[in-house]
């Protein structure tokens, strides 16, 4: 069990494109209209996104801003960039994804984010499935997640806290070196950015 200061509510919609599972646009406002009502510790709300569909993505950040969720939307990195800029005079934050699914190196990725940060900086940008610090380091992402803190110790004995490939591994483990690891990173990207962040608050 783990404390935490905060959470973020996401559709789970890559996961469900994965799994050829459909989500219920109505049941997701509902739930995230019950939760944000009731759980203090929601700060964000991330719109149901239609992988391969900007227009469809658009449409459901609308309806979801209009039932009164203030849901962050998501630009594919398949989309048109013209797309990412008018997301920045609509919306306070935008959040980018599908970059695993459509970039495989790791220098084409950064590529990709600089063109972003091109168009839209200055703006609160969210980075869907980041793990990389030193991405971190290089560009002002207001906010960044990814599951790999979990999966890469829990799944395949990766640990950054012990710097490398360990026969530790499963469902039950100990994650605490991680989160400590992570935290660090946290701290350290903070400082990085400390500038550029208060741009962003002050806007």
């Amino acid at each position: 069990k783990y404390g935490f200061r905060d959470w973020s509510m996401d559709s789970g919609a890559f996961s469900a494109n994965n799994s050829g599972k459909v989500i219920d646009l109505t049941a997701y406002i509902e739930k995230c209209q019950e939760l944000l009502a009731t759980d203090p510790q929601l700060t964000e709300v991330f719109a149901l996104d239609v992988i391969g569909d900007w227009r469809a993505s658009i449409r459901n950040t609308e309806k979801m801003w209009e039932a009164g969720v203030p849901a962050i939307p998501v630009f594919h990195a398949n989309d048109p960039w013209h797309v990412l800029e008018a997301m920045k005079g609509e919306f306070p934050k935008i959040s980018i994804g599908g970059v695993a699914g459509f970039i495989r190196s790791g220098p084409a990725k950064e590529r990709f984010y600089g063109q972003c940060f091109a168009r839209v900086w200055p703006c609160k940008i969210h980075a869907l499935g980041l793990a990389s610090p030193h991405t971190m380091l290089r560009f002002p992402f207001h906010s960044v997640d990814a599951c790999s803190w979990e999966l890469g110790p829990a799944g395949f004995g990766s640990w950054r806290a012990f710097g490398g490939s360990m026969p530790l591994r499963g469902g039950n483990m100990n994650l605490r070196p991680e989160v400590d690891w992570h935290l660090r990173l946290e701290r350290k990207v903070k400082r990085r950015w400390e500038k550029e962040m208060k741009i962003l608050e002050d806007l």
